[in-house]
């Protein structure tokens, strides 16, 4: 149903492209923008002051309120997400993050039609006109900086020649507004922290693990192949058919074990940074031993890899690395003298089967079923302990030297 509210036919000039009739988009300066859209910590504010003395919100509240979830206190987790917005995107504008940093395009909603020319020519409200329907974050975040820029880094920097994207949808109704808010916070897959974590290059667990891929090759039958193309990408498992080893993640895993250790089993999922490893030794030392560290590992046992054993599991991916941690030259946790990795995995099974893992890196129901659903977090101590103890039960175990006694 077509808006009946009157037209916007004077305000703040700008081209738009139109998408459709109530849809379009364009770019503007963080400045201008910043001064039509209201700062959403402020309305807040402002609301709560009207209603403590008995006063209804204004208009605008009203309808932010109908199409956004409320901020709240400093404890929120949209509060919370705030800060480390503010500290990315001033990160981005003071140019420390190079091209490799986005803010992604603002959706507004402007309550009132937009007058829109053949050539584009349009006009935004000044004030009160604009409410975030996606992207809110980014606002309060960008508004945060806008009025603090010492605190950031930002003092002289200007603001009116930063250019952002924006698309406004216009003369729709607010419960039309509310559905794209909805459709936009619950229509798309949520991306797994593990397989996002993978793609953030400024990460040093991250920037080893490609290091490694880019760098090592392994003999398939006889044939050179690129560890590259043993890696899946874009997915969060690896099929038992597929021809890939492991996901970017799982690598990843086994990285960060050999770089930090035991205390990486619980950092798998985080970032890490040359600051977290014990003893501060030299990022490129770090670097190049483990690459090279888990490279001729990866080369040595390929067929392990290759023919998915227990091996590729992730909760065994992360107590082997915590293993082979013990052979950096910056561990805290040496082997002792005549012990080395390939001597003390020696003689575990391998093959993914109830009787060495179940317990350990697998559950077995009471109908014998295995799965091997746990993760790092969940089983790599286990993980760990049964391969760096050969004379424990689990260590006993997963050397076929004791049968499982694990039934769930």
């Amino acid at each position: 149903m077509p808006s009946t509210l009157k037209p916007v036919t004077t305000g703040f000039p700008l081209k738009l492209t139109v998408v459709r009739e109530t849809l379009a988009i364009g770019t503007l300066d963080i400045e201008n923008l910043l001064y039509m859209v209201n700062d959403p910590v402020k309305v807040e504010q402002d609301a709560a002051k009207d209603a403590k003395a008995g006063h209804e919100p204004d208009e605008y509240a009203k309808l932010r309120a109908m199409v956004q979830r409320m901020i709240g206190t400093a404890a929120s987790p949209k509060a919370k997400n705030i800060g480390s917005y503010a500290d990315y995107i001033a990160a981005g504008l003071r140019g420390d993050l190079g091209h490799s940093w986005s803010i992604p395009p603002i959706t507004l909603w402007c309550p009132r039609p937009l007058d829109i020319q053949e050539d584009g020519s349009a006009f935004f409200p000044i004030r009160d006109g604009l409410i975030t329907i996606d992207g809110e974050t980014q606002i309060t975040a960008m508004h945060r900086i806008k009025k603090n820029p010492g605190a950031f880094d930002l003092l002289d920097f200007d603001f009116d020649g930063a250019v952002i994207a924006f698309e406004v949808y216009h003369g729709i109704s607010p419960l039309a507004a509310r559905q794209i808010f909805h459709d936009r916070n619950l229509k798309g897959a949520p991306v797994d922290k593990s397989l996002a974590m993978s793609m953030d290059m400024r990460d040093f667990g991250t920037s080893v693990t490609q290091t490694l891929v880019d760098s090592t090759t392994v003999t398939l039958d006889g044939v050179e192949t690129p560890l590259s193309k043993l890696i899946l990408t874009g997915k969060r498992q690896v099929s038992p058919s597929a021809p890939e080893w492991f996901t970017l993640s799982g690598l990843r895993t086994l990285v960060v074990t050999t770089i930090l250790g035991k205390t990486g089993i619980h950092a798998t999922s985080g970032d890490v940074e040359p600051t977290d490893i014990p003893g501060e030794p030299d990022p490129q030392t770090v670097k190049r031993e483990t690459v090279e560290l888990l490279a001729e590992f990866m080369r040595a046992n390929a067929d392990l890899f290759n023919t998915k054993t227990a091996i590729v599991a992730p909760a065994v991916l992360a107590g082997l690395g915590a293993v082979m941690h013990r052979e950096t030259s910056w561990t805290k946790e040496p082997f002792p003298a005549g012990q080395t990795v390939d001597g003390l995995l020696k003689n575990v099974r391998w093959k993914r089967e109830a009787a060495y893992w179940g317990g350990i890196a697998a559950k077995v129901n009471s109908k014998g079923v295995v799965s091997w659903a746990g993760g790092a977090r969940d089983s790599g101590h286990k993980v760990y302990d049964a391969l760096s103890d050969p004379t424990s039960v689990a260590g006993q175990q997963v050397r076929g030297l004791v049968p499982n006694q694990t039934t769930v």
